[in-house]
């Protein structure tokens, strides 16, 4: 029997699952998820108990499919808001409600991450870049903390966008008292952890919120079902499923993104598999949207939690999924009696931990340009929308690296005393150029985009008294077309000028495509070298001779 097939068959023991280590940690993430998954579950807009049931079958089937020891697959803010923003549009055009839709539309973000391990889309996740992601996190922190005003202040706020929220809200005295509950409840979520970890401040905090409430009279959540997942396909509209495509796509891309981020900075010691990740991150959608739940992602501060607390098997989460089944039981009345502004002051915590200051400064003091685009970014969500506000930010991403990529730096080389390697003379002031010999570096891989600059810059480089000016290509993996026949045209233009066009450090895969192109003829393979130093050696040769 091969190793891997051993391997799984020893996964799958029970025996194997229910250590002290996974004991102990499902414990532990299981008393820290109630709470965020109440909240996540009015925040998603199908209040707390749809939540709850939401939180247990994607642990499940993670721990199925999934590698990451200690990763942490259910509700997660981001998510959540993404998903009723999109479930709103979509349950209007197919005349239904939107916690109908939010089913069909975690089985949507399902399919999409299996479909896109089988077209390999794992690498389209990173054009999710630090700028954006920092963006729209706050934007999205910035939103959540609007889609809860109502249940803070009891204004009837439009928190559709940043914009209605100014215009179209009737601004009224607010409830002093759901206010005073929902920001001691954060204020205790966000400062429990400064003087321990063993205990959850969320816990705390609605320890402390439930006899307030009662004290004050404010609104509970009422009553928790405290039933098993029920089994349910998804009532299919084409209107709700047209509606949903794109906004699945975007979620599944922020979903895995969360999911990879997690899996690196809290390594298992084993190597990540973005691949498997995919389908196993897949599948737990897909199974949570026959089971009546919205789409969920990992939570970096769970899996934290689980690895602290000595889980040794990614099968912690069954004893979490089984913390969360029983809790209703055990404590539905105690969990009624939460107050709504707990679970807002739940969301205005989880919404503060989303905005990281120390990566607005590093892009502040790094590229003001990416600075630019995070806050934009972060404009676009509040103002468009998280979808179109992510698309747009994607777009200026591209657009910059493009940007950078048509005007690239270049560089001079020569060389410096005491070393035999070259330096732009530009940075080094001492070094010294091979007379009538122009070393010239493009600092970027040459494709259509920077062809046109890359042609009038290596022109600019010569001079009246340059005999041969060598290229070095070891930033060019790949040529397309249009590079191939700007070459073609720089080695004319060189030899029209009395020189030579030499070229250095070219991959095999390029001189292959020189070949095919022609080019080859025309600048001739023997003026080609695998070094700076060997083609700077035959230079200074002929020059002898």
């Amino acid at each position: 029997m091969p190793e891997w097939i051993r391997a799984k068959f020893g996964e799958m023991q029970p025996r194997n699952w229910f250590t002290v280590g996974n004991l102990l940690a499902g414990v532990a993430v299981g008393a820290y998820l109630i709470p965020q998954a109440m909240a996540y579950g009015s925040l998603a807009g199908v209040g707390a108990a749809v939540g709850l049931s939401t939180a247990i079958i994607p642990l499940l089937a993670y721990a199925l499919l999934g590698k990451h020891k200690w990763m942490s697959v259910g509700p997660e803010s981001t998510v959540a808001l993404m998903a009723a923003a999109a479930a709103a549009p979509a349950a209007a055009a197919a005349g239904m409600e939107p916690a109908m839709v939010l089913p069909i539309m975690a089985a949507i973000v399902g399919i999409v991450l299996v479909l896109g391990r089988l077209i390999n889309a794992a690498l389209l996740a990173d054009l999710l870049s630090l700028p954006v992601l920092v963006g729209y996190l706050t934007g999205i922190a910035v939103l959540m903390v609007m889609s809860q005003l109502q249940k803070l202040t009891g204004i009837d706020a439009n928190t559709d966008n940043l914009w209605k929220l100014i215009t179209e809200t009737q601004w009224t005295m607010p409830n002093f008292k759901t206010l005073a509950v929902g920001l001691l409840v954060a204020v205790i979520a966000w400062g429990m952890p400064k003087f321990t970890t063993r205990i959850p401040g969320a816990v705390v905090a609605l320890a402390v919120a439930i006899p307030l409430g009662i004290l004050l009279g404010i609104p509970t959540i009422g009553p928790v079902s405290s039933s098993l997942p029920k089994f349910a396909i998804p009532d299919l509209s084409m209107n709700a499923l047209q509606a949903l495509i794109w906004p699945s796509i975007t979620v599944a891309a922020v979903a895995f993104t969360d999911v990879m981020i997690t899996s690196r900075a809290i390594s298992d010691g084993t190597r990540s598999d973005p691949d498997r990740e995919m389908v196993a991150l897949g599948g737990a959608q897909f199974a949570t949207g026959f089971f009546g739940g919205y789409p969920v992602s990992a939570s970096s501060s769970r899996t934290a939690l689980a690895k602290v607390s000595g889980a040794t098997s990614k099968h912690y989460a069954v004893v979490v999924a089984g913390i969360i089944l029983i809790a209703p039981l055990i404590l539905g009345a105690v969990l009624a009696k939460i107050p709504q502004a707990g679970l807002a002051g739940i969301i205005l915590y989880a919404a503060f931990t989303l905005v990281e200051v120390p990566q607005w400064r590093k892009l502040r003091r790094l590229h003001r340009n990416e600075y630019a685009i995070a806050a934009i970014c972060t404009l676009a969500v509040l103002f468009f929308g998280i979808l179109p506000g992510i698309g747009i930010a994607i777009a200026l991403s591209i657009f910059a690296f493009l940007a950078r990529m048509a005007r690239p730096t270049v560089s001079v080389l020569g060389f410096t005393p005491m070393s035999a390697s070259m330096h732009g003379i530009d940075t080094h002031e001492d070094s010294d150029t091979v007379p009538g010999l122009v070393v010239f570096r493009y600092n970027a891989p040459l494709f259509f985009i920077n062809a046109p600059d890359f042609f009038d810059e290596a022109i600019d480089a010569m001079d009246e008294d340059t005999e041969v000016l060598l290229v070095n290509m070891e930033a060019s993996p790949n040529l397309d077309t249009t590079s191939l026949d700007t070459l073609q045209e720089l080695a004319v233009a060189v030899k029209d000028a009395g020189a030579e066009l030499w070229l250095a450090r070219t991959r095999y895969e390029v001189e292959e495509l020189m070949e095919k192109h022609g080019v080859m003829d025309i600048i001739g393979r023997q003026n080609l070298h695998e070094t700076l130093g060997s083609a700077v050696g035959v230079y200074q040769a002929s020059r002898l001779m």
